[in-house]
């Protein structure tokens, strides 16, 4: 840890990235590139740290089903609405806390030990200034929605924000040099932590309170595990010889972030002043459900985006063609997944939540094909940051949340169904916004991303052939049964996998590699066990 702080630009594990990973063409220069089987060896030891990095997703997702799963159950809407509500406040002072010190520790030139510890230093200071200011104020933001409540809520989720000087630096630290095997066992312990402690406490009839004591759990143990992993207690000695440069990215880092927090919890903030706690509930949860695909196929990635375009950032490449590629790939799995959302929302909507919510599938169809267009978004905010636009990321969030704050207040008045149109038209003019923004970095005509799309929806509308078929068998009907509608997704996802090879889809090479890297990580556990075993039965023999 100590040479890579004060050592060169680039780490091995960075460096290697940029000329290796299948995502992003193009890469470091050529020169200096180890032939034959150390390459492969680069190679193979990135997709791992992608393949854990997915693994990771999919374990805090699985975790995350079973507790909604199991709170849907206990609590009632209005519950929910507490914690919608209290987690709109969080995300929005999380912004401020962390003030962009991890993107900027990520995406700099070079990283030395006073910049780290002048990045914790800013998040200290700002950890207690905004962890103080929403205590003093828990019982304001209580009285403005009369919801008395709030105030314990946010008291206990206020001590939970000191935990993230001591975390994220570290965090940042490690998927710089692109460490997602111990940043996978960090977050999976805190994704158990937190579904163990919420639901045990939901079980207890700790109500809504359950959610605050679970962030608090899982985020003391994210600090903890993270400094354990990360193994250099010394960045967390203060010092201000850098603000300077992390002061100006993260100025303008915080702001974007902020902003999109506020942009994602307005309308939920609106519905809850103007509709009410119940109606909050419904609305989130109906968000909550059209995040998934999203949350399940691409989460995965985007840890990595950062750090692999601020790669190719730093060698002086040109970015469109990276963007253009990955887009490809990200369309080829929104895509389907989202236009199988909207023909399946009733069942998924039963499955994960009960029948108590069945009148949200409206909400989840119109959002789910609204976010159809949301595809210039993804990877909009790491090509920004990565390529020195980060203000113009930070004008990106404000024109967003004006947009879609004026939407809320226009349409809340007309009910839920009129808000989730609002949602859609934000998401297209957010999508316009990105894609302008966008090519002012990485130049390319829009013809050029016409044709690299036009494959992913040729595999969407194939993949959608199911659903639609049994839709007409149905009696023109999406009310299928959940049975059904897991027997439905599995033929689509068949159909998809098929799609994806009858058209030559780009991604079909890398669902083979992603497929080889996992056969060799188990192989390679596999293995481990295999010789561990072995030694505990020779010691029992010698015994």
């Amino acid at each position: 840890m100590a040479a890579r702080l004060q050592g060169s630009a680039l780490s091995p594990a960075a460096a290697a990235w940029g000329r290796c990973n299948p995502l992003f063409m193009g890469g470091l220069p050529a020169e200096g590139a180890h032939p034959g089987t150390r390459r492969e060896d680069f190679m193979i030891g990135l997709r791992r740290a992608l393949f854990f990095s997915i693994t990771e997703r999919y374990v805090a997702i699985a975790l995350n089903f079973v507790m909604v799963a199991t709170l849907a159950r206990l609590l009632t809407p209005e519950e929910f609405g507490y914690s919608v509500i209290g987690a709109a406040t969080i995300g929005f002072v999380e912004c401020l806390r962390d003030f962009g010190t991890s993107g900027y520790l990520v995406q700099a030139q070079t990283v030395t030990r006073q910049a780290t510890r002048t990045a914790f230093t800013v998040m200290l200071v700002l950890s207690l200034a905004v962890a103080g200011t929403l205590w003093l104020g828990a019982e304001t933001i209580a009285s403005f929605y009369h919801k008395e409540g709030l105030t314990h809520y946010l008291h206990v989720t206020a001590l939970g924000l000191l935990s993230g000087p001591f975390a994220a630096p570290s965090l940042a630290l490690l998927r710089r040099d692109l460490q997602f095997r111990s940043v996978a066992i960090i977050n999976v312990a805190s994704a158990v932590t937190l579904t163990g402690v919420t639901v045990l406490l939901a079980l207890a009839g700790a109500s809504y309170m359950s959610f605050a004591w679970g962030i608090l759990a899982g985020a003391y143990v994210t600090a903890g595990l993270a400094i354990l992993l990360q193994g250099d207690i010394r960045i967390f000695w203060p010092s201000v010889s850098d603000w300077r440069a992390v002061l100006s990215f993260g100025g303008y880092s915080s702001a974007a972030g902020m902003f999109g927090k506020l942009q994602e919890f307005v309308p939920s903030l609106i519905v809850g002043r103007l509709i009410g706690f119940d109606a909050v509930g419904l609305f989130s949860r109906a968000v909550m459900v059209c995040q998934l695909p999203d949350k399940c196929l691409l989460s995965g990635l985007m840890p990595v985006a950062l750090p692999a375009l601020a790669v190719e950032a730093r060698a002086g490449r040109s970015l469109a063609a990276a963007y253009l590629k990955a887009t490809t790939f990200i369309t080829a799995v929104q895509w389907p997944a989202l236009l199988l959302l909207a023909c399946l929302a009733h069942p998924a909507v039963l499955i994960l939540l009960g029948g108590q919510w069945e009148s949200i599938v409206p909400l989840v169809q119109i959002i789910a094909l609204g976010l159809l267009a949301a595809f210039p978004n993804v990877l909009a905010y790491p090509l920004l940051a990565a390529s020195g636009g980060i203000r113009h990321a930070m004008l990106s969030a404000l024109l967003t949340l004006l947009t879609s704050s004026m939407l809320a207040l226009l349409t809340a008045r007309w009910g839920l169904t009129a808000m989730a149109l609002g949602v859609a038209a934000t998401v297209s003019i957010q999508a316009v916004i990105s894609l302008r923004l966008v090519r002012i970095y990485a130049p390319f005509e829009l013809r050029e991303m016409f044709l690299s799309l036009r494959k992913s929806a040729m595999v969407a509308g194939i993949s959608t052939l199911v659903p639609l078929a049994a839709f007409a068998v149905n009696g023109f009907s999406f009310a299928f049964s959940p049975l059904a509608g897991i027997a439905i997704g599995i033929g689509a996802v068949i159909a998809w996998i098929i799609a994806i090879r009858l058209t030559r889809h780009a991604l079909a090479a890398e669902l083979n590699l992603v497929l080889d890297v996992a056969a060799r990580a188990l192989g390679s556990l596999l293995g481990d066990i295999r010789g561990r075993l072995a030694v505990t039965r020779r010691s029992q023999a010698e015994t």
